[in-house]
């Protein structure tokens, strides 16, 4: 470890200035720290492609723009929007199923999400102090996962 010099400034006995060299314990950037990072990216490069010549990903048939797979899912993020959208089947007054069915969960849970902060204005950091907001999150998060297990079951 390299040892890097910095100067403080104090007063002496006599009360004049005068800067001090204080040691500092560290590493310097070049080239002690960018070799490290460069070591570690090297392995980490490395280990991905040992691990992809070992395991090659298997190819499909070919693209057929005619043929419709079955079932299709949209991807993993948006599955919870999709199996609220087969649960909800009704209309409410002028506005159709498939509506409510997209919105309602992205509107009322990501913007319970982004209100919490203002409803819940405790400036505790513990869990235990936080009910509320933790209780908000517990029930966003069971609903997600209901509803992207419904989507699942019920494709």
């Amino acid at each position: 470890m390299a040892l890097i010099e910095v100067e403080k400034e104090g007063k002496d006995m006599a009360g004049t200035q005068e800067k001090q060299p204080v040691r500092v314990r560290g590493f310097p950037f070049y080239p002690h720290f960018l070799l490290r990072e460069v070591v570690v990216m090297c392995i980490v490069i490395g280990s991905i492609l040992m691990l992809s010549s070992l395991f090659p990903a298997g190819l499909l048939k070919p693209a057929d723009p005619f043929d419709t797979p079955s079932p299709i899912f949209p991807e993993w993020y948006y599955l919870y929007v999709f199996g609220f959208l087969k649960f909800w089947t009704f209309d409410v007054g002028p506005i159709p199923a498939k509506i409510i069915g997209v919105t309602l969960p992205m509107v009322v849970w990501y913007g319970l999400l982004i209100m919490v902060p203002f409803i819940d204005r405790n400036p505790s950091t513990e869990l235990k102090d936080r009910k509320f907001a933790v209780g908000m999150g517990i029930v966003v998060l069971l609903g997600i996962l209901y509803f992207t297990y419904y989507s699942i079951v019920n494709h």
